[in-house]
């Protein structure tokens, strides 16, 4: 090789060194920005001059210096996947844990003392009035207790509500993350399949960026994703489409009517049903992006992602006592079961509680709550119509009808009706209560009576829950009105006895997996102890995770990660060597300046 032929190796030395340069000073710069990749240089020898060969063949070649071969971007698919994994299962336990602890506050400061107070407060003024029923001070703390209980529940029951109407709009903000990060997605592929289409430059930046994309998306739920030969990547969501290389599915949400509450579907997956008029609707269900029927399991990695465990925990609907009595064939239980109300039994209901209910966080101790406010409300008015007498009109309003300390808010409790004889007979025998009715002249009215309405299930303003029951207004006014004197001055002990018979009888399940019975207070000392246990469960499994997802990204940091001090290294490495570079071409420089001065 020429002295001038030489000048072209120090330059090559100079241009590899240089861009090395830049490359470290480029990790160096993003050092600490979130999502960036370790950029690592390789160099390779440029093409030798072959010189000729030896008798024995052997060739003799001259090196011409050496390229700036390639800029990697350093990563380990594996653990890639190993975090993101990690890191959808730690999302889905964070945000079950998260709404535990709602729970827990909204049932007063972790251990239920706001509302247990009314409940024990409730207790206490029964158990004043059975030592004295004429006493006014008596009779009027049980009314206030009475109301204090009702408006705590009532309280309790739409914080509940809120927090799913909560639940509901963060379910709204994640489906709108999704979307944004699959279509952000499918642009940078657009852009990098431009720039590395040549195979000559290599987009890292944006491959940063779109892998940064893909731990987001990992949070939000079970995602698969392939690099495809184009430098594309697609993208499965939970086992569909979502970025393909010529399209991004985006989520749709359906909007329930009754509720408001919204479910995420594929529109790509969605099919049309029949309904029970021959109306062809949507199947929405068929289409959701979570069948959450499924048994959460880490195995089957159903508990993946924080969309999952919202919607799990927000529930489908505003959960009431009806939800956890087995007996009851709602129009509710049937639609989401399938069947028909002739199929429809104890079982059955069994089966809707543990696949609807049961794990919905929020749902179960809505419906646990408003089956324990019922059973007081409606265990109070029974005592108080029980003992009524409609002929001296002892615990009776004026018209006659039975006195309550609950009514309804949006519907009556009871109706006056015509009947003969014989249908009275038959209502009774049925189990209708029937109250007859009395002149003011304490004479019977024939064939015309108080009837009771009954619940139904299938009409909410008709039930004595936490959300429509109230306190009688004229109890409250006028406390006085349940006397409990009788029409000969005799004070009635007997129903204060009563009351505290309701309160201290074990007559009330949790819900219907529960195995102990318990009396009012209990029960919700055992909804207190369920809720505390579950986000104890919760809790456990959240710290699990994020040990798990700190062991998995310090892993990946120690290939994708930017070590300051070893990139410093590489600095005092490349400077060196372009120093070098340097020197040599100096040399070389003198030495043709030699020569030529010498030959001038």
């Amino acid at each position: 090789m020429s002295l001038f032929g030489s000048l072209y190796l120090g330059d090559s030395g100079l241009r590899t060194s240089q861009n090395a340069l830049n490359t470290v000073a480029h990790n160096l710069s993003n050092l600490n920005t979130p999502g960036y990749v370790r950029q690592q240089v390789a160099n390779s020898d440029t093409t030798y001059i072959n010189g000729g060969s030896s008798v024995r063949g052997y060739k003799f070649q001259v090196g011409t210096g050496s390229k700036y071969s390639e800029c990697r971007h350093v990563r380990d698919l594996f653990m890639d996947r190993a975090y993101r994994l990690e890191n959808g299962r730690m999302s889905y336990y964070d945000a079950s844990y998260s709404a535990v602890l709602e729970v827990e506050d909204i049932l007063g400061e972790l251990d239920g003392a706001a509302f247990k107070n009314s409940v024990s407060g409730l207790w206490t003024a029964m158990q004043e009035l059975a030592k004295d029923p004429s006493d006014t001070v008596n009779m009027s703390m049980l009314v206030s207790k009475a109301a204090s209980f009702m408006e705590n529940a009532s309280a309790v029951y739409k914080s509940f509500q809120e927090y799913q109407n909560n639940l509901n709009r963060q379910i709204k903000d994640a489906v709108k993350d999704i979307n944004s990060i699959g279509n952000r997605i499918y642009e940078l592929n657009k852009e990098i399949m431009k720039i590395e289409c040549g195979g000559v430059e290599h987009a890292n930046d944006l491959r940063d960026e779109r892998d940064q994309l893909l731990d987001m998306l990992s949070g939000y739920g079970n995602i698969d994703y392939t690099e495809e030969r184009n430098n594309s990547v697609t993208v499965r969501f939970n086992g569909a489409d979502f970025v393909t290389e010529g399209h991004v599915y985006e989520m749709q949400l359906y909007t329930d009517e009754k509720t408001g509450f919204v479910t995420p579907y594929w529109n790509q997956t969605l099919s049309f049903k029949t309904d029970a008029s021959g109306k062809r609707v949507p199947d929405y269900e068929a289409a959701a992006v979570f069948n959450l029927k499924d048994k959460i399991s880490s195995a089957a990695n159903t508990d993946v992602g924080a969309l999952r465990a919202l919607l799990l925990a927000r529930g489908d609907h505003v959960a009431n006592y009806t939800d956890l009595d087995v007996s009851l064939g709602t129009d509710l239980k049937l639609d989401k079961l399938g069947i028909k109300e002739s199929a429809y039994n104890d079982k059955a209901g069994l089966k809707y509680y543990e696949d609807y209910i049961s794990k919905s966080i929020i749902m179960n101790v809505q419906a646990e709550f408003d089956n324990i406010v019922h059973a007081i409300v409606t265990k109070v008015n029974e005592v108080l119509a029980e003992n009524c007498d409609p002929k001296t009109k002892y615990l009776c309003n004026a018209d006659g009808s039975p006195l309550q300390m609950f009514q309804k808010t949006n519907s009556a409790s009871y109706e006056k009706v015509v009947l003969s004889n014989a249908e009275a007979e038959v209502l009774r025998a049925q189990g209708v209560k029937l109250y007859e009715i009395y002149n003011d002249d304490e004479e019977l009215v024939s064939n015309v009576y108080w009837k009771y309405i009954e619940e139904d299930p299938n009409a909410p303003h008709t039930l004595y829950n936490a959300e429509n029951a109230k306190i009688n207004q004229k109890l409250v006014q006028t406390p006085a009105m349940l006397g409990f004197t009788k029409e000969e001055s005799s004070v009635d002990f007997n129903i204060g006895e009563k009351f505290v018979k309701a309160f201290q009888e074990e007559g009330i399940y949790l819900n219907p997996k529960a195995t102990d019975i318990s009396s009012f207070e209990n029960c919700y000392i055992d909804l207190i102890r369920q809720a505390s246990t579950s986000g104890y469960v919760f809790q456990g499994l959240y710290e699990y995770e994020q040990l798990a997802l700190e062991q998995a990204d310090n892993e990946r940091q120690t290939v994708i990660g930017v070590s300051s001090d070893e990139e410093l290294e590489h600095m005092i490495m490349y400077q060196n060597a372009y120093n070098a570079a340097s020197r040599y071409i100096n040399v070389i420089n003198s030495m043709l300046d030699n020569l030529l001065s010498m030959g001038a």
